[in-house]
């Protein structure tokens, strides 16, 4: 896998809306499958995925991000991830969080404290959710 191959895949989620062709989406899907056992080209996958939530782009574009971040995450892009939790819009949030479920990680638990702090009253649910959620986890 190129790197080259990895950027073309990811930017092209940017243009992505509701109810467009998913081509786009399957075609990271497929990177991430073959991306197994290659820290590399996953850590490409990662950055790419990562750039869109700092990106102009819309929420289907950042929602699509955030569930493949969910697969593949790791603390290296939480603080990145982690600014969408910053944002006033709940779905946006709520997709931070998903992208954040997974990581078992006392930086993603601090981040979510930090989060739930300065929330707004309309994005303190999704938060106040994941960090439940996490209390129950082994």
């Amino acid at each position: 896998m190129r790197r080259q191959q990895v950027e073309r895949a990811v930017r092209a989620v940017l243009s992505y809306d509701f109810g467009e062709s998913a081509s786009t989406l399957f075609e990271v899907d497929r990177l991430i499958n073959e991306s197994h056992g290659d820290s590399e080209a996953r850590s490409w996958l990662e950055e790419e995925l990562a750039g869109i939530l700092e990106s102009s782009a819309n929420l289907a574009a950042k929602q699509e991000a955030c569930r493949r971040l969910w697969r593949i995450g790791t603390d290296a892009t939480l603080d990145r991830v982690g600014l969408l939790l910053r944002e006033d819009d709940p779905r946006v949030v709520a997709a931070a969080c998903y992208a954040i479920g997974r990581r078992p990680s006392k930086r993603a638990d601090e981040l979510l404290r930090v989060a739930l702090r300065n929330a707004s009253e309309a994005c303190r649910a999704p938060i106040e959710h994941l960090i439940e959620d996490r209390g129950r986890t082994p």
